[in-house]
């Protein structure tokens, strides 16, 4: 599986070792500055097209932090932009003062050794959304219903995949109802996601 992995630095060459593991493992590492630039203008402000967030289905988030600041920089603008587009977010670093503590996916205590953990983060559950799709889903099928349905959601290629557990056990027009009131729920949490499939897994 190839991921498209937006890598963020909070100081010039702190991804550097991240960047190369993630393309020897065949992942493709996107950046929202070119080499040698400053903290301003990003690709996005020069050529919205350019936006890794806009030309690529962005499957995870790789900041990459030297030292230890208990806030943000200029350079971690794509870190914001990318908790903005509900991208997970992988934080690399000193986990002391972590401003993405409450956000990340993943945090790793080092800078190196990054692959395992964004593969996993790509593909994790998205809890906020896999919570609301359940909300939902319990609110068509009824609060006695045994046993209580729950959604799952994650993402791949930019679309959202929700899986309806024990969905078999739902009537047509309990699926039908539901679908359709988690597609407008969950868009209202992430417009920005290209799509969203709904499927019942058993």
């Amino acid at each position: 599986m190839t991921l498209n992995v937006l890598v963020v630095e909070n100081e010039p060459g702190a991804a550097d070792t991240a960047a190369a593991e993630l393309r020897t493992a065949g992942h493709a590492v996107l950046s929202c500055h070119e080499a040698g630039d400053g903290t301003f203008p990003c690709k996005g402000v020069l050529d919205p097209n350019a936006c890794p967030l806009r030309s690529h289905a962005v499957d995870v988030a790789l900041v990459v932090r030297a030292g230890r600041r208990a806030q943000p920089n200029a350079f971690e603008d794509g870190a914001r932009c990318a908790l903005v587009h509900r991208i997970p977010l992988v934080v690399a670093g000193d986990v002391m003062l972590d401003p993405y503590d409450d956000f990340a996916t993943r945090t790793l205590e080092r800078t190196h050794d990054v692959v395992d953990a964004c593969e996993l983060a790509a593909t994790a559950p998205i809890t906020a959304l896999g919570r609301r799709a359940t909300e939902v889903l319990r609110d068509v099928c009824g609060a006695a219903s045994v046993p209580a349905p729950s959604a799952r959601v994650t993402r791949r290629g930019g679309r959202l995949r929700v899986a309806l557990l024990d969905g078999d056990r739902m009537t047509k027009d309990q699926r039908s109802r539901a679908a359709v009131k988690i597609a407008m729920a969950l868009r209202e949490l992430d417009p920005f996601a290209d799509g969203i499939d709904i499927g019942s897994e058993p």
